[in-house]
């Protein structure tokens, strides 16, 4: 259940409390072949619909996934340290041109090879996917393919524990665009840094994203007023009261970077307190947030309330 409010009339969205149930049913199956190969098989019912069905392969020799929609290696979430999750992650924020993140190859259907654990120094784990347009549910039979804005996509994942409590992750990501014209001042580029620290009951993180977007010439030579690129920075302290209850403070700050001079930088923040409480397959969450700027509007400031009820069977 959500309630918000704002600040202005530009950001207006008092029409009352929202109540929903989420309609997502997660099924999953796995085994060992005869080789010693694991296997690993997922898919979700999200609203009557097939959704994000993967299948991976697991030996010495690393991982291969087949990812239907699913499968991200983005680094941009890993250094939360949040009760329940960042503020742009639900509610106001979470929206299209809300809070841009880096770009995440789990919108796309793709495969992926993973190294496996153990195999290098400092518990590194690299990791490499690209990605195919078309449809996650298609098979062979099908109506041909309808054609995708997407051309090409890359992304590259790596994982690092330097010492005993401290986790790193970095990702980069490319994506080529079917229409030329879209890039040809600019491809699109994301990548993220992220890092984790626990210590007893104390977690603190930190992650920091780019994302470049397409752009054809005349926005790169600063001719119009457009998006050169994003730069976020999240940061986030969590406490573990207890076995059953967590709280957390979260800020995260995107800033949009335009092309020309004449148009200011605006930047986004999001202020969240979480706590989250757990009594046997029963959690309840409490979620307060402050965003500030808006879909980058210095006229657009809101305020959101969530309780979450998650169970588990």
């Amino acid at each position: 259940m959500a309630v918000g409010s704002s600040d202005s009339a530009a950001a207006a969205q008092e029409t009352g409390k929202t109540l929903s149930v989420e309609n997502e049913l997660v099924f999953g199956a796995s085994g060992e072949l005869d080789n010693g190969t694991t296997w690993n098989y997922s898919m979700q019912l999200d609203a009557g619909a097939v959704d994000d069905p993967t299948i991976t392969l697991t030996n010495n020799f690393g991982t291969i996934g087949i990812f239907g929609g699913a499968g991200g290696l983005n680094a941009k979430h890993f250094g939360s340290a949040n009760a329940v999750a960042y503020g742009s992650q639900f509610g106001r924020g979470n929206g299209t041109g809300e809070f841009q993140d880096p770009a995440d190859i789990g919108a796309l259907n793709n495969i992926q090879y993973h190294t496996p654990a153990g195999l290098l120094p400092l518990g590194i784990v690299g990791k490499i996917s690209k990605a195919f347009t078309g449809s996650a549910t298609n098979k062979p039979g099908d109506a041909p393919l309808a054609t995708a804005s997407i051309g090409d996509a890359m992304s590259y994942s790596i994982d690092i524990a330097p010492i005993e409590n401290l986790a790193l992750q970095a990702s980069y990501t490319t994506v080529d665009q079917t229409t030329a014209i879209a890039q040809d001042g600019q491809s699109q580029e994301s990548g993220a840094i992220g890092a984790k620290y626990t210590m007893g009951n104390f977690t603190a993180g930190y992650s920091r994203g780019y994302h470049a977007p397409a752009s054809p010439k005349s926005a790169a030579s600063g001719t119009v007023s457009a998006i050169n690129e994003y730069i976020n920075d999240s940061y986030s302290i969590g406490v573990k009261v207890n076995d059953n209850l967590s709280v957390s403070y979260g800020k995260e700050e995107s800033t949009a970077n335009y092309t020309t001079d004449t148009t200011a930088d605006v930047t986004v923040e999001i202020d969240v307190i979480q706590a989250a409480y757990t009594m046997g397959g029963l959690t309840t969450s409490v979620s307060v947030k402050n965003v500030d700027n808006l879909s980058y509007d210095t006229t657009k400031d809101s305020k959101e309330a969530t309780i979450f009820l998650t169970l588990a069977f």
